[in-house]
């Protein structure tokens, strides 16, 4: 796994540079996105953008390598400058995101949970979606406020006891630090890493979640380590109402949760998701989606996603992905229909549709 990680920062690198990404632009006739139609269906409903932001410690290096939270949950950074560097760019385009919140931004303290604070304080005002973000093994709020350690990342590795309970304890905490009125508007909720399994849909369901965006349709990974994903076998990428006896099947009707998956794409036979960090790709597979995915009796939800570590440097510049990630905002809004809208209001728009 770690030749893996490694090959891929190479790759990034490779892609960041100029001549990179002039590359990357010219081969992104390769991006293909399968089982959406064959586009000839009417478009009489708008195609929803939702940017996702998993919000958790980190930042990255000057080589673009990466610092996740699992690997130092201390880095608050990416709390603070990263929440400040996405409300910038969110805010010069009138752009709602939903956050993800991992519960260890509420671990720091001092001058750190200060500027913490101040940038969910804007997060709140400005009206973006607050969600939650499960990490409970890097998450030292969670496992002070449960008295426990916790050594996996995925839902796999804890029984339906334990996986309710680290949900109810961390919206505990959202409730003891941000207020009642913002804990009770908690509807989305994505497990990190994408490591949801069926008890996990089950614990979400329980506990008042309605939406759910862990399904990255069609990719899989970490199966030999605590992080351990699969969404392989998912094909769809219009919601579905999530199961709770078999995260994977999109035809039951067994929980309240509707999962609005993160959109993946082909790309020369590898399966990425729908991301910045993939530069012109990213606008490449949303022309593909905007062209082949049905929209006749309801919108279409187009899920991006990104991180919060993503958008800063250590020391607060911003990253090339939070440029990506604007360049994206402004290219895909000169098309016809396209509304960006938060998690919350796409559900509500294809519930009522």
């Amino acid at each position: 796994m770690k030749l893996v990680l490694e090959i891929k920062l190479i790759l990034y690198r490779l892609f960041s540079a100029y001549l990179g990404r002039k590359t990357l632009d010219f081969l992104s006739f390769g991006v293909n996105a399968t089982n959406l139609g064959n586009g000839k269906n009417p478009k009489n409903k708008p195609f929803l953008i939702a940017i996702t932001v998993d919000t958790e410690s980190g930042y990255v290096l000057n080589n673009e390598k990466r610092v996740w939270q699992g690997e130092k949950p201390d880095a608050f950074e990416g709390y603070y400058y990263g929440l400040r560097n996405l409300l910038s760019v969110f805010g010069k385009h009138n752009v709602k995101g939903t956050f993800f919140l991992s519960t260890q931004c509420f671990f720091a303290q001092g001058k750190e949970r200060a500027l913490i604070d101040g940038q969910l304080k804007t997060l709140i005002k400005n009206k973006h979606e607050l969600g939650l973000h499960l990490h409970a093994d890097s998450d030292f709020a969670l496992q002070k406020k449960l008295r426990r350690k916790f050594n996996a990342t995925s839902a796999f590795f804890y029984n339906y006891g334990e996986k309710f309970e680290i949900i109810k304890a961390a919206k505990e905490l959202i409730k003891e630090n941000l207020g009642r009125n913002i804990e009770k508007k908690l509807i989305s909720f994505r497990w990190g890493n994408w490591a949801l399994d069926s008890d996990g849909a089950k614990a979400a369901d329980n506990l008042g979640f309605r939406i759910d965006s862990s399904a990255v349709p069609g990719i899989k990974g970490h199966s030999n380590d605590t992080m351990k994903y699969d969404w392989s076998h998912v094909k769809s990428h219009y919601p579905w109402k999530l199961s709770i006896t078999d995260y994977k099947a999109i035809n039951h009707d067994n929980s309240k949760v509707t999962e609005m998956p993160i959109a993946t794409f082909d790309f020369f036979g590898a399966t990425l998701r729908a991301d910045p960090v993939n530069s012109a790709l990213l606008s490449k597979a949303f022309v593909e989606y905007y062209k082949k995915a049905g929209r006749s009796e309801k919108p279409f939800v187009f899920v991006v996603m990104t991180h919060s570590s993503e958008a800063t440097m250590k020391d607060g510049r911003a990253t090339r992905a939070l440029k990506d990630l604007e360049n994206f905002i402004a290219f895909s809004k000169k098309y016809k229909d396209v509304r960006l809208v938060t998690m919350k209001e796409a559900y509500e728009k294809i519930c009522i549709s």
